[in-house]
């Protein structure tokens, strides 16, 4: 049995948890409330895939055929690694552009920004998730308003993040498994020991006193501050909810999973030994993830996944999978022909391994009984990375949207190009959310907009 202080708060401990809520700029504003809908989702899940797509063998065959020999969307038809065929609960979403990166500059890498705020770097708004998780609520009865994670990367900067606060900040990722457990777990775990109880119990007391107090003296000084300074003042706001969430604690419904071994990956940055152990490292994260969903942790993730390149997992591709596999990619194109077959074979090798991880999230989500209520996204920040191209980027719908999605399809929206905007508008309805828009841009007719997913 692992034995922890349930809540160890001391003054020194609280004041240090509210400079870092304080950090992550997560906000509380003015919100609309959802909207009454029959079956509304539950969970959010966003995915960041790495390298575009081949779409040589990304599109699926005529029938929805997608276990065609090279096909990176095969994992979702393979029952015997995943239990089941998830190839009637996805949707291959063909021609979506990253638009609000094209109109602001970004774009490529740093388009990672656009995909799930809908808006390029200057933008202000918050990402999908966290606008659902904060504005909307969707994070107000669960210990844990959103969970951001990660493989190698933590930073929380341009090209490394699609989760944002409202205000525009990105938020930081948690990149080792064993954080993943302590952030989102270790506040449920119980010492049986009397002495243990009675200074949790002292803790929490003091806890929730100095919270009384930073909560009175920020609404005066509220009342007080120029309005340039009151977005500082709900940012700390929203950091004493969130501690005061973890200080008087909260139920989990089913039972604690065990903690990772850390043996068993040593290392977990990139550039800093972590590459061979990223493939267990994603799974752990994947499966504390969507147990943190079934426990009633958090309703919203996100999960930024690394590639292939040090990792050594496939024999058959280079060592630098990013600049020998992506960026020499020759697509052919919508027209079929044309291109360097070898590379389009290799690129869709890597994302036939991202799929997987897809794949395994919707595994853990059928056998927690989740993926109805589930709004699954996973998306690239480019279409030919080759090209470092924000247009055309292929993306994965998945999971029930609470009735909103109609699976087993392959959904052409056409070579011109549809705004992703109207993607996140889709989402925040399938919330029960009533907006017609979503993101920020120079040019704000490409912000509203829904796409027809049943």
């Amino acid at each position: 049995m692992i034995r922890r202080s349930s809540l160890p708060i001391s003054r020194r401990a609280a004041l240090t948890a509210l400079g870092a809520g304080a950090a992550l700029s997560v906000l509380f504003p003015r919100v609309r409330p959802l909207r009454a809908a029959p079956t509304p989702a539950k969970y959010f899940i966003g995915v960041y895939m790495p390298h575009g797509m081949a779409r040589e063998f990304w599109v699926p065959k005529p029938g929805f055929q997608i276990a065609f020999e090279g096909s990176s969307l095969a994992p979702f038809d393979d029952a015997a690694t995943f239990g089941r065929s998830f190839r009637d609960q996805i949707v291959a979403l063909e021609g979506l552009d990253l638009t609000a990166g094209l109109r602001s500059a970004t774009v490529g890498h740093d388009a990672s920004r656009v995909i799930l705020t809908g808006s390029g770097t200057n933008g202000q708004n918050a990402s999908i998730d966290q606008f659902l998780a904060v504005e909307q609520g969707l994070g107000n009865e669960t210990p844990l308003s959103s969970l951001v994670l990660g493989v190698g990367s933590a930073e929380p900067a341009l090209q490394w993040c699609i989760s944002y606060a409202k205000g525009g900040t990105a938020l930081p990722k948690i990149i080792d498994p064993l954080a993943t457990f302590d952030h989102a777990f270790g506040q449920f775990l119980r010492d049986p020991d009397p002495l243990a109880v009675a200074r949790a119990a002292r803790e929490q007391r003091l806890g929730k006193s100095l919270l009384d107090y930073w909560t009175a003296d920020l609404a005066e000084l509220r009342t007080r501050a120029p309005q340039a300074e009151r977005d500082k003042l709900d940012q700390h706001a929203t950091a004493l909810r969130e501690l005061e969430k973890r200080v008087i604690g909260q139920a989990v419904s089913c039972a604690v999973p065990a903690r990772p071994d850390a043996t068993q990956f040593p290392a977990v940055g990139s550039y800093q030994g972590g590459e061979p152990y990223f493939d267990l490292i994603s799974n752990l994260q994947i499966d504390l993830m969507v147990q943190a969903l079934a426990c009633g942790v958090t309703h919203v993730s996100t999960l930024f996944l690394a590639d292939l390149s040090r990792t050594h997992f496939d024999a058959g591709l280079p060592e630098d999978v990013h600049t020998d596999v992506a960026h020499r990619y020759a697509s052919a194109g919508r027209s079929g022909s044309g291109g360097e077959p070898t590379s389009q074979a290799q690129l869709a090798r890597q994302n036939h391994y991202t799929y997987s991880k897809i794949a395994r999230i919707l595994q853990r989500l059928a056998e927690a009984s989740l993926l109805e209520q589930t709004v699954l996204v996973a998306i690239s920040d480019m279409g030919d990375p080759a090209k470092h191209s924000s247009r055309q980027v292929p993306t994965l719908l998945a999971g029930g949207w609470g009735g909103a999605l109609r699976g087993g399809r392959h959904i052409d929206l056409g070579a011109e190009g549809t705004p992703s905007n109207r993607l996140l508008v889709s989402i925040q309805q399938a919330f029960g959310v009533e907006s017609d828009s979503y993101g920020q841009s120079v040019d704000p007719s490409i912000l509203s907009g829904t796409l027809s997913l049943t």
